[in-house]
């Protein structure tokens, strides 16, 4: 498959194992070569490769709290932070067709409401889904009806 036809994934987690687990699930289930995954440490990050054409994921897996050095780290505040993130890329017309997944280990309803209010295309929690649930999840959304 070309690479212009590749579905580009972006993996936002402060959580090294969890990024590369990540990769992994795309490369070992989604063999056919249909993913390029591309994996941010942080917003700061993520938000750098979504402005860059070139690398603008169609997807991004977002974590729900990722810490910042030197910034409040209450859960509130990074929940806050995610939230805004969110927001930006919803309220962008160049960035709103992005599909973001919210992949997370928080299970609050309350989070998953306010998260679904900014239209996120689904809300996973971690360790919840086998591998190859996370593709088949990954190529629903991508389907031509979605």
């Amino acid at each position: 498959m070309e690479k212009q036809n590749k579905i580009k994934i972006l993996l936002v987690d402060d959580d090294e194992m969890m990024r590369i687990y990540f990769r992994d699930i795309f490369w070992v289930h989604g063999g056919d070569g249909k993913y390029e995954v591309n994996m941010a440490a942080s917003i700061k990050e993520a938000e750098e490769v979504i402005e860059d054409k070139e690398k603008r994921p169609d997807t991004i897996f977002l974590d729900m709290l990722m810490p910042i050095p030197g910034e409040d780290n209450s859960p509130d505040s990074q929940i806050k932070r995610t939230l805004s993130f969110v927001e930006r890329i919803k309220k962008d017309k160049d960035l709103s067709k992005i599909r973001i997944i919210i992949h997370s280990s928080q299970k609050e309803t309350f989070i998953k409401e306010e998260v679904c209010k900014l239209g996120v295309d689904g809300y996973l929690v971690k360790g919840e889904l086998m591998p190859k649930e996370i593709i088949e999840f990954t190529n629903k959304i991508h389907e031509p009806n979605n």
